[in-house]
């Protein structure tokens, strides 16, 4: 059973310029230090960086732990199987929420192109969709311009 998806995409242009100006301490603070071998070992580093980072913010989004006090980034770590197949593995805060989601897998898809970076994560769980963490664990729900969503300014499908 789906327990929840997240997609992030992120321009490269824009995420080249955030990596340029902070350096070696983003990589840091974002990357755990398989997923910057693997990313500097690529032909096209910027965009595996990026479609890393979009991973990390589409797991975050699936746990609906997006903002969490404490959440750092390196509690989701991208790795490639042997297949070459993208697998999420988490660890701290990260960990915590997916085990009281119950979630037993995630399935994450990457892509890029000469302009941005994407990623779709998935989490799967087994039987009914649990609870959400704690209101402690997750922040209130925001728009783009840090305001609750209200009637008037939902977005309509």
């Amino acid at each position: 059973m789906v327990l929840g998806v997240g997609f992030d995409l992120e321009d490269l242009e824009d995420f080249g310029r955030t990596m340029d100006q902070s350096g070696e301490a983003f990589l840091n603070r974002v990357y755990t230090e398989p997923e910057i071998e693997y990313c500097r070992s690529q032909p096209h580093a910027l965009q595996s960086y990026a479609a890393r980072y979009c991973a990390k913010e589409a797991a975050m989004k699936a746990l609906g732990i997006a903002g969490m006090e404490g959440l750092k980034w390196r509690d989701f770590e991208i790795i490639c199987a042997t297949s070459g197949a993208p697998q999420l593995f988490v660890t701290g805060l990260a960990a915590s929420a997916a085990k009281s989601l119950r979630v037993r897998r995630f399935f994450v898809s990457l892509s890029h192109s000469r302009s941005a970076a994407g990623a779709v994560v998935v989490a799967e769980g087994a039987g009914s969709i649990p609870r959400r963490p704690p209101a402690s664990l997750n922040t209130a729900r925001t728009n783009s311009a840090g305001r609750r969503p209200d009637k008037k300014t939902r977005a309509r499908s």
